[in-house]
């Protein structure tokens, strides 16, 4: 009898002791440098327990700062301690259309909905009749929101969900997660008005506050003695030359983890970090790439691959490309959201018209950005 493919190898996992610690969607039991936040999370979420309405929030922060980690950690906790609340998560990468929601919403308090087949009233209809059934208040989590933002879909959603208290005594708890720090300013001026929300900012973690993340994650799992002493300051520097994601810095000790592994050695080493990067850094591109318009996916092309450009200069660049140039408030909220996609660096020189003028630089390798838009074209 032959024998099976899977049969063989070491009897004993030589690195990790459990790597779902560093799986992406792993919460950890605390949260590093993030008690400012989470407190803010708790603040709004709190009067769930007597019974009141929450208010809503609008988490903001560059990608790989913890925003879903904290809201993720503060829904659990306020789940364990009352049952007055229940959450649903969406990405909005995966949902990002009005009816998309709605129908999952509908799904999640009990009423089953089909995404396709049923018009978007209709599935307004069922969400209200669940809502009134519902024994708990239920907070819904849109993350990446600003995804809502390319079909114009966000205003009349939240239009939807504010103003269910309309027909019903109870309503929705609110948060919404972006990297685009304009994004309230984009939704409908009633929608603003009635979103009555809280602003919570994630700032980017720096060198020493990765440091700490990544021990933490290494201390469960990794065996002891499986890491370098050296290779979370390796992670640790390598995220923080990409903005201060401390996504890339897990994923790469994820991946580091299991290259060593397939080696058959007993340590995970710098230079296994430094095989992987390459790879990491390419998947999160791929990501934010996809979610780009076509305007923000011109500019990144403009920004060179191994030296800085004035802002000024890149303004008039991309002007003398295209036949409506650009005001420099779209500009603005397009290079804000490049930064906060970790896909440039735009740090102020203290020059021009009242020292604003920045120095914009490329985070990613040219050779990538070029390689990404070509296949999402």
């Amino acid at each position: 009898m032959s024998k099976n493919i899977f049969e063989g190898g070491s009897e004993e996992n030589l690195i990790f002791r459990d790597e779902r610690f560093l799986y992406p969607e792993f919460v950890p039991e605390k949260l590093p440098h993030r008690d400012a936040e989470i407190d803010s999370l708790v603040f709004a979420l709190k009067p769930i327990t007597a019974g009141k309405k929450p208010q809503n929030s609008i988490v903001l922060g560059r990608s790989g700062t913890g925003k879903t980690a904290a809201v993720k950690y503060v829904l659990k906790e306020l789940e364990e301690f009352s049952d007055r609340a229940k959450s649903l998560y969406l990405n909005c990468f995966e949902f990002n259309t009005r009816h998309g929601v709605l129908t999952e919403i509908s799904n999640f308090l009990g009423e089953p909905t089909p995404r396709r087949g049923i018009a978007t009233d209709e599935a307004y209809s069922k969400l209200l009749a669940a809502l009134k059934r519902a024994s708990f208040t239920p907070i819904i989590v849109l993350d990446e929101v600003d995804q809502l933002l390319q079909g114009n879909e966000a205003s009349k959603l939240f239009y939807d969900l504010l103003r269910v208290v309309e027909h019903e005594k109870n309503g929705f708890g609110l948060v919404l997660i972006s990297n685009d720090f304009s994004f309230s300013t984009k939704l409908d001026a009633r929608v603003k008005s009635s979103l009555a929300h809280q602003s919570i900012t994630f700032e980017p973690y720096s060198p020493m506050q990765l440091k700490d993340i990544l021990r933490e994650r290494a201390q469960y799992a990794f065996h002891p003695n499986a890491l370098d002493k050296e290779a979370i300051n390796v992670a640790a520097a390598h995220a923080a030359k990409l903005g201060g994601d401390a996504r890339i810095a897990i994923e790469s000790l994820l991946k580091a983890g299991r290259l060593a592994e397939r080696e058959n050695v007993k340590k995970l080493l710098p230079q296994h970090l430094q095989q992987v990067f390459a790879e990491v850094d390419a998947s999160g591109l791929k990501k934010y790439v996809s979610s780009l318009s076509e305007h923000e996916r011109n500019l990144l092309l403009l920004v060179p691959s191994s030296s800085e450009i004035g802002s000024g200069e890149l303004l008039e660049k991309y002007s003398a490309s295209v036949d409506t140039p650009l005001t420099p408030r779209s500009f603005r909220s397009m290079l804000s959201k490049l930064e906060s996609l970790n896909l440039i660096r735009a740090n102020f020189t203290g020059k021009g018209v009242r020292g604003r003028t920045k120095k914009i630089s490329l985070l990613v390798p040219k050779a990538a950005v070029l390689r990404e838009l070509d296949q999402t074209k």
